[in-house]
């Protein structure tokens, strides 16, 4: 519940003496074996680099950036004055050693997002990283043409070096620079925030945060109408089809924004039916995006067709179109013969509480089935060794970036030697597409960049490994006695920013 707090002063709110109480549909709290600890939005911790609401890399802890050599050397200058939680102060020493943290501990599964072998996602091919007049400097043995966006977000978490184990563990709680510390969590259930008295931007409005874990979608908005909670934060906060009941009512403030999220369906083309070119784009072609976008996700989204979000700006083709022709879809399946079984479509029990997948999958069936496709609905806890044994068809998820480069999905995802694609059982090896995505990461000038990523998206459109389905906004939502609600492309709520209002 939110308590009382008195505004003093024409510059603003004072620090509050009160406290705050979100929900989030899943723990934003992973414990001191994962890379991060925390995620971002709880502000334990900040990056180097942070997005905008268009994804593009904007300063944090580094206050500005210089490439040169064609983009093998890249400096970034820190801010000046910053502290973290235990008083200590950073320094560019502090930053090479968890950037060389991430490169000892990866590979590394997160809750959030996981390091990835060799940390060439993230970092390109790192020769070495090293502090140098106050300044952190990487240096590659290729140009990365966009190392500030690679870095953005969780991939330049700073945290005190003393926070770290030798095992690259936790040692204890995470020490940032965020204007708020974690002071307790309960796995499952809830995490406590207080204001951290170093912050370099000086105290937030709130002494305290306390962030409710509560998946099921319909619960976490009973809990706002009661008053139990003061806001629902996170990527599926509310179900789409909430949005308007709560949007209408007087007593919240709904903000939505374009997001990276973007729903896609994943085929496992290591085996049949979907080995075959044409059912997939049989598949692909019997799904009415507009009508899903417009009902099932209630106008919280549009229609999907590049493969990348618009949200990447001039990087997304809008040449790339996804049209529906239910028709063509039939004939695919006739000429390419229709398989024995059911297809199956996958979905993940934890995303029905942040997304309608169980009302999506039921669209997709019947779309397959008219289309000539029988197929059949499977829901899983744990869909990744669902997947990594090779058992389903068709795979609905929602993902993002960790990151403001598009490098990071072609790379993980998509590549030949991606650990998704390999992992989970995709089967696709182009080297065509591997060549374009080695080349775009290497690209500096920006309008042949562009071109290859164009490139990029109409292989994928032709191919089909992955089709996205909608391009996601993301509705949060505070009770109106809550002001200063910000959120970037990557969903993140800035709790930092968050004030009392009268």
């Amino acid at each position: 519940m939110l308590l009382s707090t008195v505004l003093m002063g024409c510059g603003g709110p004072e620090p509050a003496t009160g406290q705050l109480t979100l929900a989030a549909p899943r723990d934003l709290v992973a414990g001191p074996r994962d890379p991060y600890y925390t995620h971002q939005t709880l502000r334990v911790w900040e990056p180097l680099v942070t997005v905008d609401d268009r994804l593009r890399p904007v300063p944090a802890l580094a206050v500005s950036w210089a490439s040169a050599d064609r983009g093998r050397r890249w400096t970034f200058t820190l801010r000046d004055g910053v502290r973290f939680s235990d008083g200590t102060p950073l320094t560019a020493g502090a930053v090479v050693a968890n950037v060389r943290r991430f490169l000892r501990i990866a590979p590394r599964q997160s809750a959030f997002f996981s390091l990835d072998a060799g940390m060439e996602a993230a970092y390109g091919k790192l020769r070495d990283v090293r502090a140098e007049d106050g300044k952190v400097v990487f240096e590659l043995a290729e140009p990365v043409a966009d190392l500030p966006g690679r870095l953005a977000g969780f991939f330049s978490m700073i945290q005190s070096p003393g926070a770290f184990a030798s095992s690259g563990d936790f040692a204890g709680k995470p020490v940032g620079t965020g204007p708020y510390t974690l002071v307790e969590w309960v796995k499952g259930q809830r995490a406590v925030l207080a204001a951290n008295p170093h912050h370099h931007g000086g105290a937030p409005a709130y002494d305290r945060i306390v962030i409710r874990v509560i998946p099921d979608a319909n619960a976490r908005v009973a809990a706002l109408r009661a008053g139990e909670v003061d806001g629902l934060i996170d990527k599926g906060a509310l179900l789409p089809g909430q949005v308007g009941a709560v949007a209408a009512d007087d007593g919240f403030r709904v903000v939505r924004s374009p997001s990276a999220l973007t729903h896609y369906l994943t085929f496992n083309a290591a085996r049949g039916p979907f080995s075959d070119a044409r059912l997939r784009e049989a598949a692909d072609l019997a799904l009415d995006r507009r009508a899903i976008a417009r009902t099932l996700l209630g106008g919280t989204a549009t229609p999907g067709a590049a493969f990348l979000s618009p949200v990447f700006g001039e990087l997304a083709d809008p040449g790339v179109s996804a049209p529906y022709d239910p028709a063509r879809a039939r004939e695919l399946v006739a000429a390419a013969g229709a398989p024995a079984g059911p297809v199956s479509i996958l979905i993940s029990s934890a995303e029905t509480g942040q997304f309608p997948y169980a009302g999506i999958a039921e669209v997709l069936r019947a779309a397959l089935e008219k289309a000539g496709l029988p197929a059949r609905v499977t829901v899983a806890e744990a869909t990744k060794s669902v997947m990594e044994a090779g058992d389903y068809d068709i795979f609905l998820s929602a993902y993002s970036v960790p990151n403001g480069d598009p490098d990071y999905l072609f790379r993980r995802f998509l590549r030949s030697d991606a650990s998704w694609n390999v992992e989970r059982r995709l089967g696709y090896r182009s080297a065509a597409f591997d060549d374009l995505v080695d080349r775009a990461a290497t690209e500096i000038d920006p309008d042949a960049r562009r071109g290859l990523y164009h490139r990029v998206q109409r292989l994928l459109a032709a191919d089909r490994p992955m089709i996205p389905l909608a391009y996601q906004d993301n509705p949060v939502v505070t009770t109106s006695r809550v002001g200063g609600v910000t959120q970037n492309a990557a969903y993140v709520v800035d709790l930092g920013e968050l004030v009392p209002r009268r």
